[in-house]
This record gives structure tokens, C-alpha cells and sequence, in this order.
């Protein structure tokens, strides 16, 4: 991980930054808020899913350039209706990369656009139906994971998505930040952001940081908490690179500290003690591949760039 403060903007960047990301967290709202009026659950992640917790905005900013957001694969059809009713279409490539792990939906070229009524009249058909992407997916494009992150580790959201309305739940936002075996220095600035401005609590209210949620998940996964414990490490050793005031930093030291105590004192699962037993002599974490049906990382980069290969490369 780059130890300096890269993602940190300033200036004319953090100024087009600020009108920019407005505008993404409007159209993002705009979709939730029409899947909720379709009883159709859909939450953002990532990026600006953090931008939706944080207070200091201008602190939160950094470089991100697309939505992000969860839905429950029983919703499926339901999820493309929402998004043909907004002027979306769907592209079917990245449902058949990822074995309908995912789903990526774009604003399709000429005058019809987002907002301006239904998009192809069904689902991955029409004149807007893409061939495979090989490099950067059509502009204006969403993402859309179904149940769970697959990444370096899997964690479900089937039972989480309507804690909140517009965002994954924070704890849950927090696992997915440092769930990564290889943390980069955009992740170390979300988990700051989020510890920074979100309130700490170990009872699950909305929109609080639930430590016992982050223990409780841990617990049940050997290999997730390693790599959480670790990232948390990185992030302690990197708060002073990102210039918050004494009381911030303190306080989102004592924060991620909390959280790896709590980690540790969670009673572990008979899964947990079995893999512990293991150890890093078996590879403890997930690689592309393995999360998209058997498919070479070659496959998926060449097919489509999702979330997940787009982080291995």
C-alpha cells in the first residue's frame, strides 16, 4: 500500500469533486428510492456509501467515478424493471461473467437517457444490447451485487439490506473496506472517513458502527479476521498521513483499537478454532476466479471489468 495520502483531493479537484459526487449521490437516491416504491431493495456501497455517512465531506472525498450498490438475487427481475423504468439498460455480459453474481446497468447512447422514461422494453435486448467490454464499462454505468461481496472474502447481506435506507449498514461497510488481503490506500481513507464521522455503539441502531456486528462476523471466519486484524493495523500506523486534528486521530485510533479487542475476546466458532488450526499454510482467502463459477481471471478481465477484476489487477 502507498503510505502517502494519495487519495486526498484539494483545491479545483476537491471543488469538482464535491458538485460531482452530489450529483452521483442524487441519481443514487433516485434509484433506491424507486426500488423502495416498487418494494425492491437496493443499498450503496463503497465509496459512496461512506459519502453517505460522513459529516466532513471534505474529508471524505477522493477519486470515484460510478454507483455501487447491493440487492437480493430473488429480486433479480425486479432489479432490471426498476432500472428499465429510469431510462437504464442492462448489460448482460457482466450477469454471464460473474454466474449472475453481478449485474451493471448503463445510460445508453443518443438522446434517451436516465430520466427520461423506459429504457429497451425487456431485459438485455433491443439496440442498446452491448458486446463484450474489453476495457472501460459505458459511462454513467452502475454496478450491482446480488447478496453478497465476493471478493477476497464473501459476506452476506441477505439479512442486512433494509437496516438502513440508502446504504449498507456501517459495520457492514467496514468489513467490506478491510476484507481485502491486499489493502490500498483509497480503502485505509473510507475506513477513516467512516471510523471518524460514524457514531460507535455495539447494539445495532441505524447508521452506527456496530463493533459486536464486526466481532460476531469475524468470529465465524478465521481467515476474515486475519486479514481485518491486519488492516487495521495498516490503517492505525497510517492515520497520521491523512492531517486530522489531535482529537479525530486519537479518536479514530481508539476506535479500530476497540474494534480488534473486541475481535479478539468474541467467542469463535468450532469453524473458526478448525481453520485456525491450519493457518496461512492453506491459502486463506478467495481469488477472482474462484468467485465467478470457475472462470480464469483472463475470462473476466476480457469479458467484463467488474468490481472484482478491476481490485486484481
Amino acid at each position: 500500500m502507498t503510505p502517502a495520502a494519495t487519495s486526498r483531493l484539494r483545491g479545483a479537484a476537491l471543488d469538482a469533486a464535491l458538485r460531482f459526487h452530489s450529483d452521483l449521490m442524487v441519481e443514487a437516491r433516485r434509484i433506491i428510492d424507486a426500488g423502495n416504491a416498487q418494494g425492491v431493495v437496493l443499498r450503496l456501497t463503497g465509496g459512496l456509501a461512506v459519502r453517505h455517512y460522513a459529516i466532513d465531506l471534505e474529508f471524505a472525498e477522493r477519486e470515484y467515478s460510478d454507483i455501487d450498490l447491493i440487492g437480493l438475487k430473488r429480486q433479480v427481475a425486479d432489479i432490471g424493471a426498476v432500472f428499465r423504468s429510469l431510462g437504464y439498460v442492462e448489460n448482460c455480459h457482466v450477469a454471464m461473467a460473474t454466474t449472475n453474481g453481478q449485474l451493471q446497468f448503463f445510460v445508453p447512447p443518443g438522446p434517451q437517457g436516465a430520466g427520461d422514461g423506459p429504457g429497451a422494453d425487456a431485459a438485455c435486448a433491443g439496440p442498446y444490447d452491448l458486446p463484450v467490454i474489453t476495457e472501460t464499462p459505458p459511462s454513467d454505468h452502475i454496478d450491482v451485487f446480488l447478496d453478497a461481496m465476493r471478493m477476497d472474502h464473501q459476506i452476506d447481506f441477505r439479512d442486512r439490506l433494509s437496516l438502513n435506507t440508502y446504504a449498507i449498514d456501517p459495520a457492514d461497510l467496514f468489513l467490506t473496506k478491510l476484507q481485502m488481503v491486499n489493502l490500498n490506500e483509497k480503502d485505509v481513507h473510507d475506513v477513516i472517513s467512516l471510523v471518524k464521522d460514524v457514531y460507535v455503539d455495539f447494539q445495532p441502531h441505524p447508521g452506527v458502527l456496530d463493533l459486536h456486528r464486526v466481532a460476531e462476523v469475524c468470529a465465524g471466519n478465521w481467515g476474515l479476521y486475519i486479514d481485518v486484524m491486519n488492516n487495521i493495523d495498516t490503517v492505525v500506523e497510517h492515520v497520521a498521513d491523512y492531517g486530522l486534528v489531535p482529537r479525530d486521530a486519537a479518536r479514530v485510533r481508539r476506535t479500530l483499537e476497540l474494534a480488534q479487542d473486541m475481535m479478539t475476546e468474541q467467542a469463535k466458532t468450532l469453524r473458526w478454532r478448525l481453520r485456525a488450526r491450519i493457518g496461512k499454510r492453506v491459502r486463506w482467502y478467495s481469488e477472482v476466479e474462484e468467485q465467478f463459477g470457475g472462470r480464469t481471471h483472463e475470462d473476466i478481465t476480457q469479458a467484463v471489468r467488474t468490481k472484482a477484476g478491476r481490485a486484481a489487477r
